[in-house]
């Protein structure tokens, strides 16, 4: 049995971007049905800790002098010339301005603290990072509304919640669920997607599943599409060029790309979909662990099937993603690659998430999710590369310890790679030697934190058919979008903060549409 539903926007997905659109357009007057397909709210942005890059909003103009020139330059200089001019402009133009809008809500809270843009060698680069985070809120501050937000992947970063307090993505959500609900917004979970419906050429509504059978909701002013990439359909990502398997990928397990199809379907266009957020992630029982930081610490090599270096371990996750991407595309790269330090490395600093001078855990070692040696022939052995390469690269590295310089890879020679160093370390913090055994390794596959090609869409996020033409009444946002930043990462959390902003457009746009 079909029931039946009205309201003047239906917004697909649960995400950061779709709660943004569903509270801007609820906080300006229009009636808000959101529809999440699984039994939680929050999408990726559950797993993440939710850095916001968005250029001159007034939290990290407080913080330190910027420009629209300074960021204009940067832009220009980081993203791809692949169409998309017009969207970075409305994306700088609407993100300081979304931020006013959202501060206006209590529920919402922001502060800046300093992590590196992306791309140190760029004209208006910022050492001290554009991105904003959201304050932590007390757990007994969301009530019951906690239950609805995904819960995290502790192997993602450690885990950001302390019981008490909710941090990181999960604070941005339920910071975002509080505002909806005082809005007025209606939120319907486990509610997929099943069929956009068109009228002379428009999109007039959705029908939706459920546990008590379809819905048909008739949308007024518009659909926003929020519902994430095709991160888990990986026959599409093989069709596309992507060089992942299944169980490598740490986007929310609702991505998986059927909203896109259905877009398609009624013939909206689409582009960069041989793209994503990539990382490269340690190989664990539980899936990728994504760890910024080890990489980043002296004392650490990464290391191909032939036990040589192959990038500068220091980048940032996206650009050292592609180095992956790309050496297994040309086939130079056979993964898994391996991630390798020594005992001093795991007595400063820990291992994969673990305390430092914590033991390797036997279950790691034992399972094959962490690889040990006397020495660096025995290590490479363990490992199947040949010992003798591998013991000529870390001599190779340990002089460039010694001196200060990487002369292969520039490693600690920009203030990004500073950032994850230590300050301790002389004369140069991002390298110091393998010298102390045992040696550990751990195997790296590519991961990524969600595709992000997708629906094109124009600077009001309307979704754009093959020739073009925006379609009347489809609105996109987020990584089922085909993002502004081509096949760039310009600086921490591009993603998060382009689904909110195009969400906020959509929804501004739709709440004009409304009017007419």
């Amino acid at each position: 049995m079909t029931s039946s539903l009205e309201c003047d926007v239906l917004v697909v997905g649960g995400g950061a971007g779709a709660l943004t659109g569903a509270l801007t357009a609820a906080t300006l007057g229009l009636d808000v049905i959101l529809a999440e397909k699984t039994e939680y709210l929050g999408g990726t942005a559950a797993y993440a800790g939710a850095g916001l890059w968005l250029p001159l909003n007034k939290i990290s103009a407080a913080a330190f002098p910027d420009s629209r020139e300074e960021v204009g330059d940067y832009v220009a200089a980081t993203t791809d010339d692949t169409g998309f001019a017009d969207l970075r402009t409305a994306y700088l133009d609407a993100a300081p301005e979304m931020i006013d809008f959202l501060l206006q809500d209590h529920s919402l809270d922001f502060y800046w603290r300093a992590f590196p843009d992306y791309y140190p060698d760029a004209p208006g680069y910022k050492p001290q990072g554009r991105a904003i985070f959201p304050k932590p809120l007390p757990a007994w501050a969301l009530g019951d509304l906690i239950h609805l937000i995904r819960p995290e992947l502790p192997l993602i970063r450690g885990g950001h919640d302390t019981g008490s307090r909710v941090e990181g993505g999960r604070a941005l959500l339920g910071r975002l669920i509080q505002a909806c609900v005082r809005a007025g917004v209606r939120i319907e979970l486990e509610s997929p997607l099943v069929e956009l419906e068109t009228r002379d050429g428009a999109v007039v509504g959705a029908r939706l599943g459920g546990p008590e059978g379809d819905v048909r909701v008739r949308a007024r002013a518009g659909v926003l599409l929020a519902a994430g990439g095709f991160d888990h359909d990986i026959e599409l990502r093989k069709r596309e060029g992507h060089p992942v398997e299944s169980g490598w990928q740490m986007g929310a397990p609702g991505s998986t790309g059927e909203v896109l199809a259905e877009a398609r379907r009624i013939g909206a266009g689409a582009d960069l979909l041989h793209e994503a957020w990539w990382t490269p992630a340690f190989r664990t029982p539980l899936g990728p662990s994504f760890r910024v930081r080890e990489r980043g610490h002296p004392g650490s090599i990464v290391v191909d099937q032939d036990g040589r270096r192959f990038c500068n371990e220091s980048l940032p996750y996206d650009r050292i993603g592609r180095a992956f991407r790309t050496g297994v595309l040309n086939g130079t790269l056979t993964l898994p690659a391996w991630f390798i330090v020594d005992q001093a490395y795991v007595d400063r600093y820990g291992l994969n998430g673990e305390p430092p001078r914590a033991p390797v855990p036997e279950e790691w070692l034992a399972g094959g999710f962490a690889y040990c040696g006397d020495d660096l022939e025995k290590l490479a052995a363990a490992l199947g590369i040949p010992g003798d390469n591998l013991v000529e690269t870390v001599e190779r590295f340990n002089g460039f310890a010694e001196t200060g310089v990487d002369e292969d890879f520039g490693r600690g020679g920009n203030a990004f790679d500073l950032f994850f160093g230590d300050p301790e370390v002389d004369p140069n913090p991002a390298l110091a030697p393998l010298k102390t055994g045992p040696f550990y390794a751990l195997p790296m596959i590519l991961s990524d934190l969600g595709t992000k090609g997708g629906l094109r869409a124009d600077p009001h996020a309307r979704v754009l058919d093959e020739s073009g033409t925006p379609i009347p009444g489809l609105y996109a946002a987020g990584n089922i979008m085909a993002s502004w930043t081509g096949s760039c990462y310009p600086g921490p959390g591009a993603p998060i903060g382009s689904s909110m902003v195009f969400g906020y457009l959509a929804a501004r746009h739709m709440v004009d549409r409304a009017a007419t």
